[in-house]
């Protein structure tokens, strides 16, 4: 039970490290830039996204706070309708929630429209336009 535990503690660990990198990677920060947002050397930001250290409470809290999600999705990925979204365009923000509201294929469709809206930016900035 003991090597269970253990286990799960590094599991636990790994899985906190990913999210901090994936959520950082999401917006395009730096190690230094959440470090600076965080008040705290770039190098501890490594650690923590490598798994070699786990942030203390109040850093746990301050980059919930910095990424705008819950200590739940940090701690286990858990999501609940209270989740906050960070999308700063409150007309985008709106025009989401009432897609969220429309048919299974209606929702496919739009996604697909984004879809092709992503790939045609992502084009864009490869060919420098």
């Amino acid at each position: 039970m003991h090597l269970n535990y253990e286990l799960n503690l590094v599991k636990g660990m790994k899985d906190l490290a990913k999210r901090i990198r994936n959520l950082r990677e999401e917006r395009k920060w730096t190690q230094t830039d959440l470090a600076e947002k965080l008040e705290v050397h770039q190098k501890q930001i490594s650690a923590y996204e490598r798994g070699a250290n786990k942030p203390p409470a109040d850093i746990l809290c301050r980059i919930a706070e910095v990424f705008d999600v819950t200590l739940d999705y940090l701690a286990y990925e858990k999501t609940n309708s209270n989740t906050k979204v960070n999308i700063k365009d409150r007309e985008l923000l709106r025009l989401f929630e009432t897609i969220d509201t429309y048919s299974d294929d209606e929702i496919s469709f739009t996604k697909n429209i984004l879809t092709m809206v992503e790939k045609q930016h992502k084009f864009k900035e490869l060919v420098g336009a």
